[in-house]
C-alpha cells in the first residue's frame, strides 16, 4: 500500500511539475556561429518540425543564444512570431553566408504580420531583440559556422 501511495505521489509529482514547465524547453545541442566577432550558441532548426516550432513558447533565451535556420536551397522565407513570446531579431543570409536582410524587434505573439526578406535566404538567424543594434551587424556581413550544418 505504501508503494502505491508512493508511486501515486511521484506521479502527481511529475504532472506538476510538467504543469509548471509547461512551454519551459531547455536547448539541447548547440552549436557557435561567429558573426561580426560575436559567437553565439545557436539551436539548429534543420527540419520541417524543428523550423515549425522554432522559438515558440520560449519566456526567455539566454544572452548570446539564438536559433539558426537552415534550409537544404535559396528560397524565399517567412516567418512568424504566433506563439512567440521573446522579442527576436532575424537575419537573413544568402547561400554564401552573407546577411542579405535584418528584421529588427518583431513583436512577440503577433500572428497576423509575416515576417520575410525580398531575396531568396537559405538561412535565418533568430537572436534576442536589439542584438543587430548592439552588434551593428550590416548588411553584406558574413556567417562563419562549422561545416557540419
Amino acid at each position: 500500500m505504501k508503494k502505491v501511495c508512493l508511486i501515486i505521489a511521484l506521479l502527481g509529482l511529475v504532472l506538476a511539475s510538467s504543469f509548471i514547465f509547461y512551454g519551459k524547453k531547455e536547448p539541447s545541442d548547440l552549436r557557435p556561429v561567429l558573426l561580426k566577432g560575436n559567437t553565439y550558441q545557436v539551436e539548429i532548426a534543420d527540419t520541417p518540425e524543428k523550423a515549425e516550432v522554432g522559438l515558440m513558447w520560449r519566456k526567455s533565451m539566454p544572452k548570446n543564444q539564438g536559433m539558426l535556420f537552415v534550409f537544404p536551397y535559396p528560397r524565399m522565407i517567412s516567418m512568424w512570431m504566433k506563439n512567440t513570446y521573446i522579442p527576436l531579431d532575424m537575419i537573413f543570409f544568402n547561400a554564401r553566408g552573407e546577411v542579405i536582410c535584418l528584421r529588427e524587434n518583431t513583436t512577440p505573439l503577433d500572428d497576423e504580420n509575416i515576417i520575410t526578406c525580398p531575396y531568396p535566404a537559405s538561412k535565418v538567424l533568430e537572436l534576442n531583440a536589439g542584438e543587430i543594434k548592439a552588434k551593428k551587424i550590416e548588411l553584406g556581413d558574413k556567417l562563419n559556422y562549422p561545416s557540419s550544418f
